[in-house]
């Protein structure tokens, strides 16, 4: 990783010129060679109540041929808010290639948005997130707001350490409410994922998590309501490793084939993907020599989490029975192998 000066060279943050606009913008960083799931995120925000809302950024991490006339497409849709495309820099490209950290890649994905952002509050959505109320993002900045929070979660830290450490406010980067105030208040290079150091003990700190062990912990919340989600997690850093494995990939938390049956229910586009057909996910359910097996026994034991919320997901309504349907019957020879039922 490159040293601090480096960072403070090349990235700083830009000189406001107009006061923040009061309400909140949409951040969709979404995966370059995988558009289908900007078309998600945009179907999945254009459900939501568009109050508070001001504009909507897309922040592909790689600008690939023929994403601009898909983003033009199907932005025209999308009409609850002002919608812009905001490319990674060539510096920041170069970067993220040859350094090669995913997390790396999503900080600058973040560093460009908060460039672009005129208002005072973002939300960091998740494509892999799927939203069951429509008021979901209207009370999450209400709640912010009314709280005075620098920054508002929606889920419970994955990392023990910090539960180790008595550090109990901290909340993960998805759907992450934020002030646009606070993030500039520190350097920029201080919110990426870094080794750092918190009363005198080293730790590997997740993108904002070491900015918010020093923000005062009354400032940092987790939204306690009711909000009806379901969030995937890991699908594009699993995509990265597949691709950047040489040899065959045990798809042990099935995030391949979640994308499968995304971009078989969802494609308009007929776009090209690295992630194997169905049918050929399908044979590495007992065959060893294929690119993609499911043959650990943690991947069998994994399978009913990952079914649970998948059919979560085809019970909520937010699909329609065309998409169901495909999802459904996708999922069918993978149920027979793991012996899943639906439940009763």
């Amino acid at each position: 990783m490159l040293n601090t000066k480096f960072w403070d060279q090349f990235y700083r943050w830009n000189e406001l010129t107009v006061s923040p606009i009061p309400g909140y913008t949409v951040l969709l960083m979404v995966p370059g060679d995988l558009p289908i799931f900007l078309k998600i995120a945009l179907e999945m925000c254009s459900l939501q109540a568009s109050d508070h809302l001001v504009e909507t950024l897309v922040i592909p991490d790689k600008l690939t041929a023929g994403l601009p006339e898909l983003f033009e497409s199907w932005a025209e849709e999308y009409v609850i808010s002002p919608i812009r495309l905001v490319p990674l820099t060539p510096l920041d490209q170069f970067l993220a290639q040859k350094l090669n950290y995913p997390s790396l890649t999503h900080w600058f994905q973040i560093f460009r948005a908060a460039i672009e952002t005129r208002t005072t509050h973002a939300v960091l959505h998740d494509v892999d997130l799927f939203m069951f109320d429509s008021n979901f993002l209207k009370l999450h900045y209400e709640t912010s707001v009314s709280r005075h929070l620098a920054c508002l979660g929606v889920s419970p830290m994955w990392d023990g350490w910090f539960s180790e450490q008595r550090i109990h406010h901290v909340v993960p980067t998805w759907e992450m409410m934020f002030e646009l105030d606070w993030l500039r208040s520190f350097e920029p290079w201080q919110h990426q994922a870094h080794r750092n150091m918190i009363d005198g003990k080293w730790h590997g700190f997740d993108t904002t998590l070491w900015t918010q062990c020093r923000t005062a912990p009354e400032r940092v919340g987790r939204h306690e309501q009711d909000l009806r989600f379901i969030h995937f997690g890991q699908v594009i850093s699993s995509y990265r490793l597949f691709q950047q494995s040489p040899l065959h990939f045990e798809d042990e938390r099935f995030r391949l084939l979640l994308i499968r049956l995304l971009i078989d229910a969802y494609d308009p586009s007929g776009w090209p993907c690295e992630v194997p057909s169905l049918n050929d996910l399908t044979k590495g359910l007992i065959d060893g020599s294929k690119r993609v097996t499911y043959l650990e026994e943690p991947t069998r034991q994994y399978y009913p989490t990952f079914r649970y919320q998948l059919h979560q997901l085809i019970k909520s309504g937010l699909l329609g029975d065309e998409k169901t349907s495909v999802l459904e019957n996708g999922a069918a020879s993978f149920d027979q192998a793991f012996g899943w039922m639906l439940p009763g």
